[in-house]
């Protein structure tokens, strides 16, 4: 049998229980009720892709009327402006003009993502031809065409220009500009234009449309 406690014992073990359990009260009493939320209506799915969508528009508003960029030389952010154009897509546009320069705005439809339909609503906000108008022999002057996007009026010293003056040229975008630059760092001065295809990414379907912006020397 356990010890009898005596009145003191007893009525200090009652003391103390006393307190803890206005302790374990006191505890109760401060604890915050729970928020309850409504979840109902609230589509989270819905919210994900609108945040995704506004990640890959941008900050840019679409191009409007009068506006025009040339796929060869704009930016990311500035592709994007397209109607529906997002990040992705602009990031494969930029990466198939390094390799071959767009020369008409179908071109742009061996972009995986873009297609006729897509072509159709950027017609308006492009700078190249139609296939159909460069078919007919509808071009324009290299000044003219110069003047309209923004390129050099005269050719282009590529043993002088600095990487920025190298991306105004069609189908030169940063990473290419880059190139050209570290060869002739490497190697040395171009000896002629047609020495740019040894640099990765400059073909001779670039280099014709290179040709008559470019030049080594004076």
């Amino acid at each position: 049998m356990p010890p009898k406690l005596s009145k003191d014992e007893s009525r200090a073990v009652a003391f103390i229980g006393l307190l803890l359990g206005l302790s374990l009260a006191a505890r109760l009493l401060d604890r915050p009720s729970p928020v309850p939320i409504d979840a109902q209506g609230v589509d989270l799915a819905a919210l994900e892709a609108a945040n995704q969508r506004e990640l890959e528009r941008g900050s840019e508003k679409e191009l409007g009327p009068g506006e025009s960029i040339d796929p060869n030389t704009a930016t990311t952010d500035q592709l994007m402006r397209l109607p529906g154009a997002g990040r992705a897509v602009a990031d494969r546009i930029v990466a198939e003009r390094d390799s071959v320069a767009f020369r008409t705005i179908e071109d742009l439809d061996r972009v995986r993502g873009v297609g006729p339909a897509t072509l159709e609503r950027w017609a308006p906000f492009l700078t190249l031809p139609r296939a159909q108008a460069q078919a007919a022999g509808v071009t324009a002057s290299a000044p003219a065409v110069a003047a309209r996007s923004g390129r050099p009026a005269v050719p282009l010293d590529i043993n002088t220009a600095t990487a920025a003056q190298l991306e105004r040229l069609p189908g030169i975008g940063p990473s290419l500009a880059a190139r050209i630059v570290a060869y002739r760092d490497s190697v040395g001065r171009f000896g002629n234009t047609t020495e740019l295809e040894r640099v990765r990414g400059i073909g001779p379907a670039m280099m014709s449309k290179l040709a008559p912006l470019v030049r080594t020397g004076s």
